[in-house]
């Protein structure tokens, strides 16, 4: 009987907090808003439709950066057997932070050409990344451990927590120099970030060869 009530509970949160990380995929295309035309033409409508390309390029960003975060939620659920007070309070700090993309994103779909916009959503990034490290540290205290696969998958997840942090930095540090270099570090940066990390991964985790003499 505990177990079914632990089991609920963890599903509960499981379910709960998908539809936030789905919500906040959802608002992000409020931001992608074709401005009145006022005597519209073919012109005027295309010159609107190209303007709006930072627009886009914002929604991209962060759908995918959320889809991510999700991706390593789900992941993480599935590796543990119940929820407890801590992870609960953890995970709701980490859906506060996702909820409020979307005004990060308005802020660089907006001025994208500034650095105080890259610099400003770069650095939120790196927070939603501090709170991300911290929900799967409170939820792996709770890994099932009979499953083989479930250990493998923290193992692995373990390594990759701090990507979004890494790839954040590197997208401030160039957006101070040019908010387009900004934006294409994030780009660029985020396989060799998640090659690194997996080789060191696989490094750490290597067990020591000892000589039989």
């Amino acid at each position: 009987m505990t177990n079914d009530r632990e089991h609920a509970k963890l599903e509960r949160l499981t379910f709960f907090s998908d539809a936030v990380f789905a919500i906040a995929m959802t608002l992000l295309v409020i931001e992608v808003r074709l401005p009145e035309l006022h005597a519209p033409t073919d012109q005027s409508l295309a010159q609107a439709l190209v303007d709006l390309l930072p627009n886009y390029i914002g929604f991209i960003i962060s759908f995918l950066v959320i889809g991510r975060f999700w991706t390593g939620h789900h992941r993480l659920m599935a590796m543990i057997d119940r929820a407890d007070p801590a992870l609960i309070r953890a995970n709701l700090l980490l859906l506060m932070a996702i909820a409020f993309m979307p005004f990060p994103t308005a802020v660089l779909s907006d001025h994208s050409l500034l650095r105080v916009a890259i610099g400003f959503y770069t650095a939120y990034l790196m927070l939603v990344g501090v709170a991300n490290v911290r929900a799967i540290k409170v939820a792996l205290r709770h890994l099932s451990r009979d499953d083989p696969e479930a250990v493998e998958d923290a193992r692995q997840l373990r390594h990759s927590m701090w990507s979004p942090i890494v790839i954040a930095g590197s997208g401030f540090v160039a957006g101070m120099v040019s908010p387009a270099a900004g934006l294409v570090a994030m780009i660029v940066v985020t396989p060799f970030v998640l090659l690194i990390l997996t080789k060191l991964g696989n490094r750490a985790d290597k067990p020591v060869e000892t000589e039989h003499q």
